[in-house]
């Protein structure tokens, strides 16, 4: 898939971005941050400078492989610009992170939290505006029993999960940007999986409704 391209130069920069920086970089280094913006955890400068890259690098080597391994691979070439779309995204995701986690240990006046937290609203509304798009696969999606035995259960599930994503992404991605730090993680984190979540049940709701009347007649057999 030649859109995929841009993941590995992307992912090629975040190593040389790395190397470049890892002389900057304190040790110990700041990794993790509570629930009001202030660090409470410290490691290697390793860790900050090439934790990011190596975790793009799996996904960049994933990739162009789940399609070859997924039984149900023919599929995703209908939604191939879609599934380059999701991976940069993701790829992207993980690249704004290292310049936060990098750039507030060498010490840029930045908010990790509050960047990562409209970081991944943003990746959200992203993903939904997207989602509508992906068939059937075991991969990419809202992969529940329900969705994988029947292809009108995935595609009423992903349309409305598709919405659910955008506004939950924009709303989060607005909080993000209001509220005070230590309620970050109390308001943007519920906003996104909630709605995530809720696609479980829906695609159950959804598939019983289209096959009432096979459930029907099992119970009278």
């Amino acid at each position: 898939m030649r859109k995929l391209r841009l993941m590995f130069v992307i992912t090629a920069l975040m190593w040389v971005f790395g190397v470049v920086t890892l002389p900057l970089i304190p040790d110990p280094a700041p990794i993790h941050w509570n629930a009001a913006g202030e660090v409470d955890g410290f490691g290697s400068p390793w860790l900050v400078a090439f934790l990011p890259p190596a975790c793009a690098t799996l996904i960049a080597v994933l990739a162009p492989l789940l399609p070859r391994i997924d039984p149900r691979g023919r599929g995703y070439v209908a939604f191939a610009p879609t599934y380059a779309l999701i991976m940069n995204s993701l790829i992207l995701f993980f690249a704004a992170l290292h310049l936060m986690t990098v750039g507030v240990a060498i010490g840029w006046p930045i908010s990790v939290p509050r960047l990562l937290s409209v970081s991944a609203a943003l990746l959200i509304v992203v993903l939904g505006n997207e989602l509508g798009r992906v068939t059937p696969n075991h991969f990419v999606g809202i992969r529940t029993p329900w969705t994988l035995a029947d292809s009108e259960v995935w595609r009423i599930t992903h349309r409305v999960g598709a919405r659910l994503f955008v506004v939950a992404g924009l709303v989060a991605a607005l909080f993000s940007l209001v509220v005070p730090e230590e309620w970050l993680w109390a308001t943007s984190v519920p906003l996104i999986v909630v709605p995530a979540l809720a696609t479980i049940p829906y695609s159950y709701l959804v598939w019983r409704r289209l096959h009432r009347t096979d459930l029907s007649q099992g119970e009278n057999q």
